[in-house]
């Protein structure tokens, strides 16, 4: 499995918000990116293809849920299946897509700063969150299971031809699957109690690449 890394400004960008905000729940799990790079200032057009999907763009998402809650533009507040989640998306270098413009490669949902420790979601809300951003088109493949020291962690892999058809082969961490696309969900903040417990959902990543 993709080791979950910071790279470029989006280790910035999480940086700054957790020293401003004071919450340790806002630092995004996001895995296998490659150079991403800051936000334009000016809003993007919405995207033909995705909407405020994985593969949309930063236009899509405002449009979507309203304008980003910190300056970086990348952090956006919502209801999702009857809960309160906080947003963080990651952006690919425009050179990793096929039309040039940055795309969303990353996007981790989470339980607020605010309410951490106090809500979490069962594994079928949990799901029903992850699946909310995931393209139309995305196609189930397959489970699989990662055992790990803090528990099992169920990865679930979907094919996109819409993911294929935007980003550059190179964008993915599995460059041998064009159009993988897979999402996790865990305790949030993860810890091995929590996890072994298989209850407890608080964050779920959304990625492209697969296993």
């Amino acid at each position: 499995m993709p080791v979950s890394v910071f790279v470029g400004v989006v280790l910035v960008v999480a940086l700054i918000i957790v020293c401003g905000l004071g919450a340790v729940g806002v630092i995004p799990s996001l895995r296998g990116l490659k150079n991403p790079t800051a936000p334009s200032t000016a809003i993007p057009t919405q995207s033909a293809a995705h909407a405020a999907t994985l593969g949309g763009t930063l236009g899509d998402f405002v449009q979507r849920y309203g304008s980003s809650i910190d300056e970086s533009g990348l952090m956006y507040a919502a209801t999702l299946a009857g809960q309160r989640v906080l947003i963080v998306v990651a952006l690919d270098d425009p050179r990793q897509s096929r039309d040039g413009q940055a795309h969303v490669v990353a996007i981790d949902v989470q339980v607020p700063g605010d309410a951490l420790g106090m809500e979490t979601w069962s594994a079928a809300t949990a799901d029903a969150i992850a699946q909310v951003f995931l393209p139309d088109d995305a196609q189930f493949q397959r489970t699989v299971v990662n055992h790990g020291v803090g528990g099992d962690v169920a990865f679930r892999i979907y094919h996109s031809d819409e993911m294929a058809a935007t980003f550059m082969p190179g964008a993915y961490s599995d460059v041998a699957v064009a159009g993988a696309l897979n999402y996790s969900c865990n305790a949030w903040p993860p810890t091995p109690m929590a996890a072994s417990s298989n209850s407890g959902y608080g964050q779920c990543h959304i990625g492209i690449g697969s296993e």
